[in-house]
C-alpha cells in the first residue's frame, strides 16, 4: 500500500493428438482418386499418369511438392499432428498506473489483435482483471492517520483498490472460429469487457497481483482440459498484502505498513501451480513500461523496495523454466538488494520505445507457442504395420509455406539457423531451433509426420 498511502497522504510438453490420414496405395496423404498428377512444388517432383493424386514429395531439406503431385512410393502413411485442447487465462493489470503512458489502450489493442489470430481457434480463452473492487483500508493505515477502524473506514471510503474477483470477468470458454467482431463468443466477450471497463482507481495504485494469480489458478484448475496456462501482463507493483485474506507478511513502505509483496511468496505460489501433480499450470510473465522500477516513484506512484526486473524474471523461471530464453539469467535468485538480471527471463517490454500494441500482441502469441511446445507423439501405425524410426520424416507448413525438416545427427546441434528435429529420450518427435521458434510465432501451422521413407539427415 505504499502506492495507496501516497493517495492517503495527499487527500499483469505440448500435448498432441494425432489424426491419421492414410493415403491410397503408397501415396503419402490426400484423397485417392484417378487423374493426372500435378506439378511438384520447389524441391519436390510432381506425379504423372493415373495414379493416386496427392501432395508431391519434399526435396531434401527443401520445400514439399505442390498439391496434386504423386506422393513418394516409399511412404506408407502420413499423420497430421494437431494440438490437444488448451486453456489460456490472461490476467491483466488494471491498477491506476496502467492509465499512464497509454499502457491501458495499448493492452486493449494488443489482446484483441493476439486472440484474433487463427492459432487460438482451438484454444479456450478467458480474462481476469485486477483490482476489481475496493476494500476497507488496513489497520496499519488507520493507525498511521490516528483513527479507529470504524472512523477510518468511513472517512476513507470507498477504501483502497485491492479487491480481486474470485471468478474471471470473462470465464474460460472455447474460442472456436468466432473472432472479436462476431456477435457472440468468448473473444467478443473479452473485447467488450476491455472496452467497457477502464482501470479501477481511487487515487491509489493497489496491485493485488498475488491474489489475482491465486484466483486465476483456481479457475483454471476447474477446466477439464489437457493444458493450462496463465499469462500475467503487469507494470509491476505487487502490493495489498496487508488487506489480503489471510494477511501475508511484506516489505514495509514509507509509512511502516508492510504492504509490498515478498517475491519469495510469489515464487512459491507460481511454482506450486506448475508442479501440481494433477493439474499443472504454466505461468508466463509480460512486463510493460513501469515494470523496471527499483523503489523510486514512477509516474507519481511509489514502487516496491527492490528491482522489479529481477523479481519478474524469477517469476518467469518459476512459472515455466523449460520455455524461457536459454540465454537469459535463469540462475538468478531474488535478493532485496539484487541488481537487474543481465538478460531477464520474462517477456520484458518495459522499454517504452519498444512497447506498442504489435509488440505486446506478438508476445501473447509467442506465449502460446512456448507453452504448447514442439514435442509430438509418433502416430500409431495402421493395423499390421510397425514404425521404423529410421524411416520417419517431418514436414512443417508455416503460414502456407511447406518445408521438409532434416533430423540432426549431432545431439549438440541446436539448429538455430535452419531448424531440425530429433527424437526425445522417450521416443517422441521434437522440433528444434529455428523450426520450433517459427512454429510458435506462426499464425497458421501444420506438422506432418511421414512414415516409410528413409529419414533425411542433417
Amino acid at each position: 500500500m505504499g502506492r495507496v498511502l501516497r493517495w492517503l497522504g495527499v487527500s499483469l510438453g505440448l500435448f498432441v493428438s494425432i489424426g491419421i490420414g492414410l493415403g491410397g496405395g503408397c501415396a503419402a496423404s490426400g484423397s485417392s482418386r484417378p487423374g493426372s498428377g500435378g506439378e511438384g512444388g520447389e524441391g519436390g517432383s510432381g506425379g504423372s499418369g493415373n495414379g493416386p493424386a496427392g501432395p508431391g514429395g519434399g526435396g531434401v531439406g527443401g520445400f514439399g511438392g505442390g498439391v496434386g503431385g504423386g506422393g513418394p512410393a516409399c511412404a506408407k502413411f502420413t499423420a497430421e499432428a494437431t494440438q490437444a485442447p488448451a486453456a489460456m487465462l490472461t490476467v491483466l493489470d488494471a491498477s491506476a498506473s496502467m492509465n499512464k503512458s497509454s499502457k491501458w489502450g495499448t493492452a486493449q489493442l494488443a489482446i484483441k489483435s493476439a486472440i484474433d489470430k487463427d492459432v487460438f481457434d482451438t484454444m479456450s480463452l478467458g480474462l481476469t482483471v485486477f483490482p476489481s473492487s475496493f476494500v476497507n483500508p488496513p489497520p496499519c493505515v488507520c493507525a498511521y492517520v490516528g483513527l479507529d477502524q470504524a472512523t477510518c473506514n468511513a472517512l476513507l471510503a470507498p477504501g483502497v483498490s485491492c479487491g480481486v474477483s474470485v471468478l474471471p470477468q470473462v470465464p474460460v470458454a472455447p474460442a472456436g472460429k468466432d473472432k472479436t467482431n462476431a456477435p457472440t463468443g468468448v473473444r467478443r466477450q473479452m473485447y467488450d469487457w476491455l472496452v467497457a471497463h477502464p482501470p479501477l482507481s481511487n487515487g491509489d495504485d493497489g496491485s493485488p497481483i498475488y491474489d489475482a494469480l491465486r484466483a486465476g489458478y483456481e479457475s483454471l484448475k476447474s477446466e477439464n482440459i489437457a493444458r493450462r496456462m496463465l499469462v500475467l501482463i503487469t507494470d509491476g507493483g505487487f502490493s495489498c498484502t496487508s488487506v489480503a485474506s489471510p494477511v501475508r507478511p511484506g516489505y514495509a513502505d514509507d509509512y511502516s505498513c508492510p504492504d509490498w509483496e515478498y517475491p519469495d511468496s510469489v515464487n512459491s505460489l507460481i511454482a506450486a501451480a506448475r508442479t501440481d501433480p494433477n493439474k499443472p499450470i504454466f505461468t508466463f510473465i509480460v512486463g510493460v513500461p513501469g515494470s523496471n522500477s527499483t523503489g523510486v516513484a514512477v509516474d507519481g506512484f511509489a514502487t516496491p523496495p527492490y528491482d522489479m526486473l529481477l523479481a519478474l524474471s524469477t517469476y518467469a523461471v518459476s512459472g515455466s523454466p523449460d520455455t524461457v530464453d536459454p540465454a537469459c539469467s535463469k540462475d538468478a535468485t531474488f535478493m532485496q538488494g539484487g541488481a537487474a538480471p543481465a538478460k531477464p527471463c520474462h517477456i520484458d517490454l518495459s522499454n517504452g520505445a519498444q512497447f506498442n500494441a504489435d509488440a505486446l500482441a506478438q508476445a501473447i502469441a509467442d506465449v502460446r507457442g512456448k507453452a504448447l511446445g514442439c514435442i509430438y507423439d509418433l502416430p500409431p501405425p495402421p493395423p499390421g504395420e510397425q514404425i521404423d524410426k529410421n524411416q520417419v520424416n517431418v514436414n512443417l507448413t508455416l503460414d502456407g509455406m511447406p518445408q521438409s525438416l532434416k533430423k540432426r545427427t549431432d545431439p549438440l546441434d541446436l539448429c538455430p539457423q535452419d531448424g531440425c528435429w530429433d527424437y526425445t529420450q522417450d521416443g517422441k518427435v521434437q522440433l528444434l531451433g529455428k523450426a520450433c521458434e517459427a512454429l510458435g510465432a506462426a499464425s497458421d501451422a501444420k506438422v506432418d509426420i511421414q512414415v516409410g521413407c528413409e529419414t533425411i539427415l542433417k
